[in-house]
């Protein structure tokens, strides 16, 4: 008989020989486990041999590797934000040269060929300043904000277009807040216009089609989805909102509910305001709308409440966003049908017909599409709309076409009553006199204050001061007040904004051989910069337009400097060099930017370096091997298993004739 384990009786050589067989084989088992974890240098290479210890594994390889593709996007973000830097210097250096040549050009020592020949310089710098704005790495231009596949800078319309979107491409870097490593056109060059801006809340009504995500809603915390609880004369029902997309879904399921207990029930969008749910029960049906299972949809959508009958209640107002979905008669206090709108822009001009436009975005697609350097942007917090000029090197206007004051309803015209006098004559404003005092006494003299002397058909006169005006309606104001406390009556004169185009209009109805004229006064330049400058032997002198949009950019101040130049303007040409110095300004402002962008950069990837460290540590205390404890356990099965061979061996050998000798 074999060895036979001490908890078995006698048993067959079969049943011995498959015991030590399986001993055996136990042992090379471990054995060859042992000589895999040697090889391989890991405790286990199966999640079956060590389930817990794989899904750790696992979860810090996932980890491991979004780190390392963190790592990857961090040295092209910093190799990015470099030549961003690198750029910025090389456009500061060149504007600084241009300040200079503008500065060398004012005063003696000048003449008109050697500014001639100096406008063929600046020429060429601002063909070198589009091809620095214009750089990319690796097809990614550096200044196209989030527009960055196309090159952002171009010639249109004699001037120079930006073409680019947004702030920036972000980059992750681990942290909730991405850095951004291409910057816009705006920040670094000031490439569009901040006006023309809307100067009133567009506030449009709702529509069956108005996305929920549109609304500001009730709580001005826009509408989270959820449940309402809906009781009717004691039928209480659970409505699920959740995954309704626009009014109409609100209305439709509102009206489901409601109507399957009060058939006579109304509830649609209430037809005063245009802002808000009404809902009408039926007499002696009382509705009761609340929020249920913790949520705050029925409050979202100004529902919360009760609703008594017979009447008709309207719930809170929802105040809905403009979206590029807006439709554009849903705009409140916009007089329909829309008329057109005159968008001008350096010497080209496009009238857009309002009245076979929809949405606000065929709006901005109708602008878009005349390719005349005008964009149409819906504001941050989408109340209104505003136009920005593109195009560096010329100046935009919005203005009444037609007669209908769509452009003034929509808030866009750049001439309008609230337009600012300081934006007049490209952000220069308006000159007046203020201050002036009699030379004989020091005390002040309102004759020597006034601005411009008005001079009406029929010989009467009288004078106006603007000071402390601040808009265009205040100088109309001023304008008015002055002629009635001249004792012109209003149906003689009345100062206004004009109906066609964009500029003040001075209606003069008296009866005389003269001409309505308007006369600077102790040499203010109010009436020049004011555009009423002159005379009309007409019904009304039409002032011209001070208050275009201009963007104020490098590129059009180089624009202006080499205009300047070629027209021998010394005027001119000390103006447009005064204007690099806020050019410099804001490149230093971006390239101060970009250093700290850099920065952020440069910290997260020693931040990513010092976590990598920790997950591999963590990675090979779970899963890496002890060589000395495996080697030893190698030896040890080594010795096990040349034991359990001999001992095989040899009573595999015995019969019952060895123990009866």
């Amino acid at each position: 008989m074999s060895a036979i384990p001490a908890n078995l009786a006698r048993v067959s050589n079969l049943l011995a020989s498959r015991i030590a067989l399986g001993g055996i084989s136990g042992t090379n088992r471990e054995l060859l486990r042992t000589q895999v974890q040697l090889s391989t240098g890991e405790r286990f290479s199966r999640p079956s041999e060590d389930s817990v210890g794989a899904s750790a594994v696992l979860s810090i390889n996932e980890s491991i590797g979004r780190r390392e593709q963190r790592v990857r996007n961090l040295s092209a973000a910093e190799s990015m934000l470099d030549s961003i830097d690198s750029s910025l210097n090389d456009i500061t250096e060149l504007i600084q040269e241009a300040k200079t040549i503008g500065l060398a050009q004012v005063g003696f020592g000048s003449d008109e060929i050697t500014r001639r020949n100096q406008a063929g310089v600046i020429d060429s710098m601002l063909n070198a300043l589009v091809s620095m704005a214009n750089r990319d790495r690796n097809g990614v231009h550096l200044f196209g904000g989030d527009r960055n596949a196309q090159a952002p800078f171009g010639s249109l319309l004699q001037g120079i277009r930006y073409a680019g979107v947004g702030p920036g491409q972000q980059v992750d870097i681990g942290m909730s807040a991405d850095v951004r490593v291409t910057m816009s056109g705006e920040q670094a060059f000031g490439a569009l216009s901040n006006r023309v801006r809307g100067d009133r809340d567009l506030d449009p009504s709702l529509t069956a089609s108005t996305r929920l995500s549109s609304l500001n809603g009730a709580n001005g915390l826009g509408v989270r989805p959820g449940s309402v609880e809906i009781d009717v004369n004691g039928t209480v029902t659970q409505l699920d909102l959740s995954d309704a997309d626009s009014i109409g879904d609100i209305l439709g399921r509102l009206s489901q509910v409601i109507q399957a207990t009060d058939p006579g029930a109304t509830i649609g969008i209430d037809p005063v305001t245009g802002d808000r749910i009404a809902i009408t029960p039926s007499a002696g049906v009382t509705i009761d709308i609340r929020d249920s299972n913790s949520t705050s949809t029925a409050g979202d959508l100004g529902l919360l409440g009760t609703y008594p009958p017979g009447v008709s209640t309207t719930g809170a107002d929802l105040d809905p966003r403009i979206t590029p979905l807006t439709r554009l008669d849903s705009i409140t206090g916009l007089t329909q049908p829309m008329g057109e709108i005159l968008v001008r822009n350096g010497n080209q001009s496009r009238i857009i017909d309002m009245g076979a436009l929809v949405t606000v975005e065929d709006l901005q697609n109708a602008v878009a599409a005349g390719r005349i350097g005008a964009r149409v942007v819906i504001s941050d917090d989408g109340t209104r709309l505003h136009v920005v000029n593109e195009l560096s090197g010329s100046a935009l206007a919005i203005e009444e076409y037609s007669g209908n004051p769509t452009a003034s309803e929509l808030g866009i015209r750049s001439f309008a009553s609230t337009t600012q006098l300081a934006d007049f004559n490209e952000g220069r404003g308006v000159r007046q006199v203020s201050g002036a005092v009699d030379p004989l006494t020091g005390l002040p003299d309102p004759v020597r204050n006034m601005d411009f002397r008005v001079t009406l058909k029929d010989g009467r006169t009288f004078d106006v001061d603007i000071e402390g005006d601040a808009t265009v309606q205040d100088v109309i104001g001023s304008i008015n007040a002055a002629a009635a406390a001249a004792g012109v009556l209003p149906a003689e004169f009345n100062a206004r904004l004009v109906s066609v185009g964009n500029g003040l209009e001075l209606v003069d109805s008296t009866v005389g051989a003269g001409s309505t004229t308007v006369a600077e006064l102790n040499a203010s330049g109010t009436a020049e910069d004011l555009g009423i400058l002159g005379s009309s032997a007409g019904a009304s002198l039409v002032g011209t337009d001070r208050a275009k949009v201009a963007v104020d950019s490098v590129f059009s101040h180089l624009i202006a400097l080499r205009d300047a130049l070629l027209a021998n303007d010394e005027r001119g040409i000390g103006l447009a060099a005064a204007k690099f110095d806020g050019d410099l300004t804001r490149l230093s402002e971006a390239r101060a930017e970009v250093g700290v962008r850099t920065q952020r950069v440069i910290d997260a990837s020693s931040r990513e370096a010092e976590l990598d460290i920790m997950d591999q540590k963590l990675r090979s205390e779970i899963n890496d091997l002890d060589y000395a404890e495996a080697a030893t356990r190698f030896a040890a099965l080594q010795r096990q298993l040349e034991a359990s061979l001999a001992v095989s061996a040899r009573t595999a050998n015995l019969t019952l004739l060895d123990f009866l000798r």
